[in-house]
């Protein structure tokens, strides 16, 4: 279980030199007729709109290898290309560790910060990327943790598995359990039902009457109290992104540390987010597989 005192000791950090990369990005129906520059600027809004005007007058942004001016409309599912001569991922942690494995899949544990994929500021500082480089090649996530999120992660090793272990999480069959450390003191546990739907980058919201929302579940069970903060035990019934965040939130008891949702939290999209939080996955159960991954 997570303490609420707070243990002093290194964690490894991994770095990688600067490098060129173009990312190829696909616009999605919800974003048809908006200008290439509002798209870039919505879907990284940390980076800054000035920014991306400044990309788009470079000719880093282009369309069938040619450049695309700020106001050109995109459609959905066009296929946009974004330069970077010179990349600077964000340092990461990287004590990754393998748990256990199958010829049928692989039981990590992931650090934070570490996204688990390609995405945003990140390409070689990620958990595929870090386990394809140790010889686990072609990797199937069938779950996500949060990049500020630490704890146990499930992957396939082939399409087969990836499929039956999809089906798992999808149907409700996989028992999830996280411990975080929120603001306040809660005294009895909570079911907290609020459908969730993207706000805006990487911000999500929850709440009833929300257009385009997607529903969620989440169960919470508080362990110990002290100086004002809670360990609660975290059992989401759905996944969606940011559930266990989103729903401490809604109940009045938001992570004490987490830069977006948290008592402190900027929700605008613009600050980043690139330290771990107090909320890790401690163990995935799936009686029919006979998956049982702890981290006690």
């Amino acid at each position: 279980m997570m303490s609420l005192k707070r243990e002093k000791s290194a964690c490894p950090v991994r770095v990688v030199a600067p490098y060129e990369l173009t990312r190829t990005i696909r616009v999605k129906p919800a974003d048809s007729g908006k200008t290439v520059l509002d798209f870039f600027d919505e879907r990284f809004p940390y980076l800054g709109r000035d920014h991306w005007a400044d990309r788009i007058h470079r000719g880093w942004v282009l369309r069938e290898n040619q450049p695309v001016a700020a106001d050109f409309t995109v459609k959905p599912h066009l296929r946009l290309h974004h330069y970077s001569p010179k990349v600077k991922e964000p340092a990461v942690a990287s004590d990754v560790r393998i748990l256990d494995e199958t010829d049928d899949w692989l039981a990590v544990y992931k650090p934070a910060p570490l996204p688990m994929h390609q995405g945003g500021r990140y390409y070689k500082n990620t958990l595929l990327y870090m386990l394809d480089e140790v010889g686990y090649k072609n990797l199937k996530m069938v779950h996500r943790l949060d990049a500020v999120t630490s704890g146990v992660v499930l992957l396939a090793k082939h399409k087969e598995s990836a499929k039956t272990l999809r089906v798992a999480f999808e149907s409700g069959t996989v028992r999830k359990v996280y411990h975080a450390v929120v603001h306040g003191e809660m005294s009895e546990p909570v079911t907290v039902q609020a459908p969730i739907r993207r706000k805006r980058g990487f911000v999500f919201e929850c709440g009833e009457g929300l257009t385009g929302a997607k529903s969620a579940v989440t169960k919470f069970f508080p362990e110990e109290i002290n100086d004002g903060k809670t360990v609660v035990r975290c059992e989401p019934v759905t996944g969606r992104t940011h559930q266990i965040r989103l729903h401490l939130k809604h109940v009045g008891y938001p992570i004490f540390d987490d830069p977006i949702y948290g008592p402190n939290g900027d929700n605008t999209g613009q600050k980043l987010q690139n330290s771990a939080i107090s909320l890790r996955s401690f163990g995935i159960e799936i009686d029919g597989l006979g998956i049982d991954i702890n981290l006690i």
